[in-house]
């Protein structure tokens, strides 16, 4: 199924560093994301801008989503996910394919 990362602006009045508001605020996304037949994987807020990880059978169904919580066109983007990256997907440094970056900025303390 199509994963998605919808970007949408912080809504006025809501501080998602203080717990309560982020708790209720998880709540109702997590309420409204189960309504429209949208798996919700999570998310995180900046400054202006919250970003969820989204897994949706269409774009237009998040359209959907975003029209019933009243945002317009300019409050939110849609952005398919092309590729998954972390820790959990990390090559190994034993793998014989690995390779150091071009170019290493920082190198850690050997263990």
């Amino acid at each position: 199924m199509p994963t998605f990362i919808l970007e949408r602006v912080v809504p006025a009045g809501f501080d998602p560093s203080d717990p309560e508001q982020a708790a209720l605020h998880s709540r109702w996304a997590a309420d409204a994301y189960e309504a429209t037949g949208i798996v919700w994987l999570g998310g995180v807020a900046a400054e202006r801008t919250m970003y969820s990880l989204i897994v949706s059978d269409s774009e237009k169904r998040v359209h959907r989503y975003c029209t019933l919580l009243g945002l317009t066109a300019d409050d939110y983007t849609i952005r398919p996910v092309v590729g998954v990256l972390g820790p959990f997907v990390a090559m190994s440094p034993r793998d014989p394919r690995f390779r150091p970056p071009a170019r290493v900025l920082v190198r850690r303390e050997q263990d």
